[in-house]
């Protein structure tokens, strides 16, 4: 019995590294996806009269991702990828290349900083995040209130009609 529990402790191990590795190459391939758009979308007003397509218009998933946190708040949006999407802690630049790259448009000058600011926030008043070797991750009450957003009508009116536009 002792050397099952054993091998399955090893199996258990060798697949949390892997799922390790996808979750930072996933990460990876998201920093690069966002650094392309950019490059993208300031070639194309430079140089196109007509807006670039980045996706078919026949992906729905695809749209669906690039729109995954359009029409949120910054915190709202947060909560959602921690609950929902992140590979694990996360840094806020990286918090906030995966919420540009999910439809958060912000006309400020620093959207990093600005995410920064609401990330101290959550972690400072709410104690919704804390701070982790390698950057954020959700706490108890982060989750808790994702789950309380996530079924508020407020919540699920806006995801209704951010799907309808």
């Amino acid at each position: 019995m002792d050397n099952m529990l054993d091998h399955y402790q090893a199996v258990l191990g060798d697949l949390e590294l892997r799922r390790t590795r996808c979750q930072k190459e996933l990460l990876e391939l998201e920093q690069t996806i966002t650094g392309i758009r950019k490059l993208v979308s300031k070639s194309a007003s430079l140089f196109m009269a007509t807006p670039v397509n980045s996706a078919p218009a026949e992906d729905e998933g695809v749209i669906a991702e690039m729109r995954r946190y359009a029409g949120m708040s910054v915190r709202w949006a947060i909560l959602k990828l921690f609950s929902e999407h992140a590979p694990g802690p996360l840094k806020s630049s990286e918090i906030a290349q995966f919420l540009a790259s999910g439809g958060i448009v912000s006309k400020g000058k620093d959207f990093t900083a600005n995410v920064s600011a609401v990330i101290s926030n959550m972690v400072k008043e709410r104690k919704e995040m804390e701070p982790a070797e390698d950057g954020y991750r959700l706490t108890d009450n982060g989750n808790l209130a994702w789950a309380a957003i996530k079924h508020s009508p407020k919540y699920v009116n806006r995801a209704s009609s951010a799907t309808v536009q």
